[in-house]
């Protein structure tokens, strides 16, 4: 009898237990201490029946973008590896022992610089030999254009004394004796005038030939400087000091950084987009701002291989980064439209063949077909379906069904 006594105390004490567990669960936060009094919010969401309830009454949460009008830009896209305007290599015209390097890799040369020269000891010489020269031939040709002139003095004196006494001969005054030995000594002048001639010939003939030798040893001097031909950077150096080199041997390579070029191969269908003059953008990898520059031409063929035209962008780069040879990407602007409706990239749906956007109408989502016009970034040009001002639902429109009830969760 007392065992059961025992028993029946025991359950109804667990009883009692159980109901206060129960009680303070649902109205108390057990996870506070001291526990305090729940709320009736947080009391009712204990439930979650009604929980779902009053989450589908709140409906679907979304974030939402005010169609804007502003203005946006179509462009035609592509790759390329800058290239230099001018990229030469720079070889001798003369042979001869290197005396001196001026320049290094890397430093920038302005036209008429002097890279390098050559040993030219032997060829100054040779110059002032030549020189000397042609000091004793123009003597020889002076004396020998005085001489001339004197025996033509001589021939003119002579030719008149002749012709006086040929005179006084018909006269009887002279005899033919006479005449006759004076047209010999006549003779005899013209004679020696002309061998005066030909030596005065030959001295202006031995003149022009020593100028012409000392102008040809004077540009072999001139060739052992090696000179830059236009302004721009020296990308490789390939002679040394004491190398002995032979003509055309390649001594340097220079590059003109500015402008730069960036060829670009587009589609057919794009490249009837492209014009002369529009504005392009060209980022390089890794930088920060875009460079802005202009198409220069494009190319009247296509490329029957891989359809493509030719497209070069002329740019002036101020950042040392951008450098022939660069990967770079390059963005062409075609078109611009003023004022239109703007609204962002990541609202649009395609789906089953149709895109579309939900608009916010009130309390509930509109599902609205639209027209899609130019996309730069993350702008997209709506041409039909969306107003400025229309609340455009950006996300949580996945879940969306048209007349769903939404609720706005961004600020």
């Amino acid at each position: 009898m007392q065992s059961r006594t025992a028993v029946y105390g025991f359950l109804a004490v667990a009883a009692l237990v159980g109901a206060g567990g129960w009680y303070l669960q649902q109205n108390y936060d057990l996870k506070a201490w001291p526990p305090k009094p729940k709320t009736k919010a947080a009391a009712k969401s204990d439930k979650p029946g009604e929980e779902a309830k009053a989450k589908e009454d709140e409906g679907v949460p979304v974030e939402i973008s005010v169609a804007q009008r502003g203005a946006i830009s179509s462009h035609v896209l592509s790759t390329a590896n800058l290239r230099a305007l001018r990229n030469v290599e720079i070889k001798s015209q003369a042979a001869g022992v290197v005396r001196s390097v001026l320049v290094e890799e890397g430093a920038y040369v302005s036209a008429g610089k002097e890279l390098a020269t050559l040993d030219d000891r032997e060829l100054k010489i040779n110059l002032e030999q030549g020189r000397q020269q042609l000091a004793q031939t123009r003597v020889q040709l002076e004396s020998a254009a005085i001489l001339r002139e004197k025996n033509q003095a001589q021939i003119e004196h002579k030719r008149a004394e002749v012709q006086r006494n040929a005179d006084a001969l018909a006269e009887g005054l002279v005899s033919e004796t006479d005449v006759t030995l004076l047209r010999n000594q006549l003779a005899e002048l013209e004679l020696d005038e002309k061998r005066q001639g030909v030596v005065v010939k030959e001295s202006q003939y031995r003149v022009e030939e020593l100028e012409n030798e000392i102008a040809r040893i004077e540009m072999q001097i001139a060739q052992t400087h090696i000179l830059a031909p236009f302004a721009g950077r020296i990308t490789q150096r390939s002679v040394e000091v004491g190398q002995t080199i032979t003509a055309a041997d390649p001594l340097f390579n220079l590059a003109s950084f500015d402008p730069l070029y960036a060829d670009v191969f587009v589609s057919e269908l794009d490249s009837r987009r492209v014009r002369e003059n529009q504005s392009a953008e060209i980022l390089l990898e890794g930088a920060e701002e875009p460079v802005i520059g202009r198409v220069e031409r494009v190319s009247p063929v296509v490329d029957n291989q891989t359809g493509t035209v030719k497209v070069t962008v002329r740019l002036h780069a101020t950042n040392p980064a951008y450098r022939p040879g660069a990967f770079v990407r390059v963005r062409i602007q075609t078109d611009t439209r003023e004022e239109t409706t703007l609204i962002p990239k990541r609202a649009v749906i395609e789906r089953d063949g149709e895109t579309f956007v939900f608009v916010k109408d009130g309390e509930t989502a509109r599902r609205q077909a639209v027209e899609l016009g130019y996309e730069d970034g993350d702008a997209v040009e709506v041409r039909s379906g969306v107003s400025a001002g229309d609340q455009i639902i950006v996300a949580g429109q996945g879940k969306l069904k048209d007349g769903d009830k939404t609720r706005i969760v961004n600020s």
